[in-house]
């Protein structure tokens, strides 16, 4: 079935067609400029479809970027939210484009821009500088996504204010930080020093996150099993099932774990039980057999 007849089906909504054109990846490029009219152009379900062609199309749907970016910039969240995912398939192309959008005055677009430059990740390096001012954007969506976007990209330039900023950041900001760090894999022993000053039950969640950092970066790997250990006892089941997931991921730096881990398999909660019998298992199996 000939290209040209594919794109015509996708604008009358036919499903087959959406299937055959995404199936066909970079094969469908020739159709990128008439998929460009019709982000432009289309209703709702059309645009959606041909976006999500275009991201299959990847590098080189770069021709549409203009549309791309006025789809980014759309009132309908599902519609920006495509596009962003749509630009950060299309790479490195898109960087210069969305870099001007992270000033744009809609925190939407803000948002969108800083959730495609993640998903380019780390060719999208050129973006950072502007990525950091948005780490102290008005909003805390834009803010967020910002501090992920820099993990993705992982460029260590980004350490610095990030850094600083961690020093007075709380809730969900803090979070996002503590993974940028981990994903960041930093050697800045400041860094393994401002996360152990986060383990504190008074946050069950970021005790998780930054215990979880501490192990992977190798910094007070102690202190972060025995934060731990202690949320072995919280009264929130999910909340011990991931320490439970942590320790068993920190395999024998989690030795002194066994003994709550060893009570863990008398839990009420069947799946607290079998999580911690693989925890042992993982990190000093023949407790198991005693």
């Amino acid at each position: 079935m000939e290209l040209n007849d594919l794109v015509t089906r996708l604008w009358r909504g036919d499903d087959d067609a959406l299937n055959r054109l995404q199936l066909m990846g970079a094969e469908a490029a020739p159709a990128v400029p008439a998929l460009g009219d019709a982000v432009r152009q289309g209703g709702k379900r059309l645009r959606l479809d041909a976006l999500a062609v275009l991201e299959g199309i990847g590098t080189e749907a770069l021709p549409a970027v203009s549309a791309l970016r006025e789809a980014m910039h759309a009132a309908d969240p599902d519609v920006s939210v495509a596009a962003a995912n749509t630009l950060g398939a299309v790479g490195p192309g898109a960087v210069p484009g969305l870099i001007e959008d992270l000033c744009h005055a809609d925190w939407r677009v803000r948002y969108a821009a800083c959730l495609a430059l993640g998903a380019i990740g780390a060719t999208a390096h050129d973006a950072v500088p502007e990525l950091v001012r948005c780490v102290e954007d008005p909003w805390e969506e834009v803010r967020n996504r910002a501090v992920w976007a820099l993990g993705e990209i992982g460029d260590h330039a980004a350490l610095e204010p990030l850094t600083k900023l961690f020093g007075h950041a709380e809730g969900s900001m803090a979070l996002r930080i503590t993974e940028t760090f981990a994903r960041l894999g930093s050697q800045e022993r400041s860094v393994g020093d401002l996360l152990r000053e986060r383990l504190s039950m008074s946050d069950e969640d970021l005790t998780l996150s930054a215990a979880r950092a501490l192990l992977e970066l190798r910094f007070h790997e102690e202190a972060a099993v025995w934060a731990l250990i202690m949320l072995l006892e919280h009264r929130d089941r999910d909340v011990r099932l991931e320490a439970i997931l942590i320790l068993a991921d920190a395999e024998s730096k989690a030795a002194p774990a066994i003994p709550a881990l060893l009570a863990a398999r008398v839990d009420d909660d069947e799946e607290i039980r079998s999580f911690a019998t693989v925890a042992i298992s993982k990190i000093r199996p023949e407790y198991l057999s005693a």
